[in-house]
């Protein structure tokens, strides 16, 4: 097999224009009608996934076998080994529900057939009829015979007849081109040929009639006229087209035009329209000076710093939401056009698999193409724009992209050109790619941008007003901006007026919105471009009561396994939902700014049911209980029994080995989410686990002397247990609030709770806390110098019958009556 081959493109590896050939360092014979039916699926949509369901459909048809599943992963296997074998290593891979094959430029000759034919039409629009020819013979040199002949599937024939129409159109186009170079006597055999096949085409009946009459036939040219002519009137009823009409009329009156062809060699030359398509600049813009000097550095001038003349550069501006992306590669096109005199393009990458297609076709328009001029598949759209932007220097700015396989057939194939591409995207991009990260504005550029939209007398007038606006809009400015709108429309409103409206969560994002413009739409617009499983996490996240946290409250939400639920994360720091922090593996945190918590709490409250949120917030109540209990036993404390209520969440032994390489420093990084989960519980109503969690932040805070938050987290759990009557909850904290007296040198107040919860122990039979606070109690009465035989027996629990002098103070006050703690003790807590 001949290999085609040029300056730019590899070896032709696939072959799909005639029988079906596959070659690598050897021939790959594919001959099972299964592996060959999906490969030529997989070729005729190259990097492209194709269903499963497809390939099924194309090797069966509406009777598949039970087992058509696994015979099609069969022939994938089998297709997989044998690429591989021939050296052309992995090239299908699956894909959600579907699998594609991965091709580079120039591999298969459809490919290579495309890229030809947008060359010949360029060189056409360009008045270059000897460019174009050699561009189309090269095309159809290509062509081997039917399409996939060797391939039994009416699916696959059925993506052929497209493929075979475009052969005839490139056909067409080549004559014309020859015609223009005065080649009328060469082609005129070809074209009576082309005629003969498809008695219904115009062009061809035309270019016959032209060939003939510029070779002296002027007889020969009409009577193809008057055979065409009765062709159509007797199968269609109809008369030909009135140009044909207007071209018989010219050959009878001898036209000179018809007569005299274009000189051989390029013509002269067409210049092509210089497209300005760039929305008009912020009036206001302010700030970023740092981002623009660096935008501008690498994209500006001939070569630039270190620039490869071999190279394209593109910029990727990324960011948040709102953030200012689609602002700042304006300014920057803005500054820069001037070293485009060839044009500057612009459009939004719209929604949807076609979104690159669609570009590329409004850009063609721009370019001067036309419609019947610009092709129907992306393959054929990506080569004609190349071939039009070439020897050119062109600006191309594509906003709002999601991923980079749309912005791959927008690259120009010229370095003379540059591209900005803005997304909201995390994702590995194209090799060479310079990404530039956006983020939000400081206090200093947010009061300027305010300043300039409001004016700086209003500013000035209220600044710690206006820093607080700047603090409830998160530096976004797309929420400053909406805010300075409100402020601009309504010139009686103060600053303080305005952040009254807004410092109220819950309406605060209602607040975010003016003339067309709102956060919540961003955010939405990004949150429904989720998977359902992220959804669901970003919907559960906005339940968390602090907004930073650790990977691992991602597996109980989800009820998923540590790995999936990683990946399930990374899918909304992609979205730029979610941000990372400081910080490498169990020590990584996450955090949900606060606009985007407020969107996710919402959506919590429209989308997932009561039930859904609370068993959620239980599972990552028991995810903070394993790992609370298991910091504080790796520090020396005991395992104690828990109430059935408090179940641990089953976090994998890596995630917690993890975790806890230092439990105290884990505790140092996580005190404040772990005392907000044991408010959080409060709130809930889950006692069991406020109470439980309490208990191990106690033994965690107490090695570090951090009795404040021993403080607020037991007193929290002691309130909730005896709301909810829970006795042996209200005991444990009444033991640690002892133990804290303990600690701070409170001895009466430490023996009086030390006692109570003890009582309530022996009552309940909770024999591992009773021994417990029995030595706790024993230092309490070493260190006040209690007498020793008031010390309560720690060799068994007390019973009713016990020695009288063992009752101390609770033997006077019934469990359920005393408030100790609740009221003076509390008070003086506080």
């Amino acid at each position: 097999m001949v290999r085609q081959e040029d300056d730019e493109r590899g070896p032709l590896c696939f072959r799909v224009l005639g029988p079906l050939q596959v070659q690598g360092d050897e021939p790959v014979t594919v001959t099972a009608r299964r592996q060959s039916v999906v490969l030529s699926l997989l070729l005729l949509s190259p990097n492209q996934v194709v269903a499963l369901k497809s390939m099924i459909d194309a090797v069966w048809g509406e009777t598949p076998p039970t087992t058509a599943r696994a015979q099609v992963q069969t022939a994938v296997s089998v297709l997989r080994r044998s690429l591989a074998r021939a050296g052309l290593g992995e090239r299908i891979r699956m894909q959600g529900t579907g699998y594609l094959i991965d091709l580079t430029p120039g591999e298969l000759d459809l490919h290579v057939f495309a890229d030809l034919v947008a060359r010949g039409r360029a060189a056409g629009v360009a008045r270059d009829p000897q460019a174009a020819r050699t561009a189309f013979r090269a095309a159809l040199a290509l062509w081997r015979g039917e399409p996939l002949c060797d391939v039994d599937s009416d699916a696959v024939r059925a993506k052929l007849v497209r493929i075979a129409e475009r052969r005839v159109e490139v056909l067409e186009e080549c004559i014309e081109a020859e015609l223009d170079l005065g080649l009328h006597h060469e082609v005129i055999g070809e074209i009576r040929a082309l005629v003969a096949e498809y008695p219904l085409r115009e062009r061809p009946a035309g270019q016959l009639m032209r060939a003939l009459h510029r070779s002296g036939r002027q007889a020969e040219a009409l009577a193809t006229f008057q055979a065409v002519r009765k062709t159509f009137v007797d199968e269609l009823g109809l008369e030909p087209s009135p140009a044909l009409h207007r071209l018989e009329l010219a050959i009878l009156t001898g036209a000179d035009q018809l007569a005299t062809p274009v000189a051989a060699g390029p013509g002269p030359q067409l210049r092509m329209p210089v497209p300005r398509m760039l929305p008009a600049r912020t009036p206001d813009f302010t700030g970023r000076a740092e981002m623009l000097h660096l935008l501008r550095h690498r994209l500006g001038g001939a070569t630039g710093t270190g620039r490869d003349r071999h190279s394209l550069d593109v910029a990727v501006i990324t960011g948040f939401v709102g953030v200012g992306k689609s602002t700042v590669a304006i300014e920057t096109a803005h500054a820069l056009a001037g070293e485009f005199p060839d044009g500057q393009l612009y459009a939004r990458m719209p929604p949807g698999p076609d979104g690159a297609a669609e570009v590329l076709e409004r850009f063609l328009r721009s370019l001067g193409f036309t419609r019947s001029a610009i092709p129907e598949t992306l393959d054929g759209r990506e080569a004609l724009y190349r071939s039009a932007l070439a020897d050119r220097r062109m600006l191309v700015v594509i906003e709002d992209v999601t991923d980079p396989t749309q912005a791959r057939p927008l690259l120009p194939g010229t370095p003379a050109c540059r591209l900005i591409v803005t997304t909201r995207a995390r994702r590995a991009w194209l090799p060479g790619a310079h990404v530039f990260e956006i983020d939000r504005l400081d206090a200093h550029d947010g009061i300027e941008l305010l300043a300039a939209m409001v004016g700086r007398d209003r500013v000035a007038a209220e600044p710690s007003k206006a820093l607080e606006l700047v603090e409830l809009c998160g530096g976004l400015p797309l929420a400053l901006r909406i805010a300075a709108n409100r402020l601009a429309a309504r010139p009686h409103w103060s600053l303080g007026q305005l952040t009254a409206r807004l410092v109220e969560p819950g309406q605060r994002l209602g607040g975010l919105v003016h003339q067309g413009l709102d956060v919540r739409a961003g955010l939405r617009g990004t949150y429904d471009a989720l998977p359902p499983v992220a959804q669901l996490l970003f919907r559960h996240l906005g339940e968390l009561e602090t907004d930073t946290f650790a990977a691992w409250v991602a597996a109980p939400l989800l009820q998923l396994d540590a790995d999936s639920a990683a990946e399930v994360l990374e899918t909304l720091i992609d979205a730029r939902l979610v941000d990372v922090l400081s910080g490498t593996g169990g020590a990584t945190r996450y955090r949900l700014r606060d606009l985007v918590r407020l969107h996710a709490r919402d959506l919590s409250l429209a989308e997932s049911s009561a039930a859904d949120r609370a068993a959620a917030i239980r599972r990552m109540l028991g995810g903070w209980l394993l790992l609370a209990d298991e910091a504080r036993v790796r520090q020396g404390g005991h395992r104690i029994a828990r109430h059935s209520a408090a179940a641990v969440w089953p976090l994998a032994k890596p995630v917690v080995d993890a975790a806890l390489t230092d439990p105290l420093a884990w505790y140092e990084r996580e005190r404040t989410a772990l005392l907000a989960a044991v408010r959080q519980a409060a709130r809930a109503g889950e006692v069991a686990y406020c109470w439980n969690l309490a208990a191990a932040v106690a033994a965690l805070a107490e090695t570090q002397s951090r009795f404040g938050e021993w403080r607020e987290s037991n007193l929290c759990a002691l309130e909730a247990a005896v709301r909810a009557e829970d006795r042996l909850g209200e005991a444990v904290m009444l033991y640690g609030l002892g133990r804290l007296d303990l600690c701070e040198q409170r001895l009466d107040h430490a023996a009086a709770r030390h006692e109570v919860a003890l009582e309530a122990f022996d009552q309940l039979g909770a024999l591992d806390w009773r021994a417990i606070t029995l030595r706790s109690l024993s230092a309490v009465h070493r260190m006040s110098s209690r007498p020793a035989q008031l010390v309560p027996d720690t060799r068994a629990p007390r019973r009713d019958d016990r020695h009288p002098e063992h009752r101390v103070a609770v033997g006077r006050i019934p469990f359920r009556q005393h408030q100790f703690g609740l009221a003076s003790g509390m008070a003086e807590d506080q």
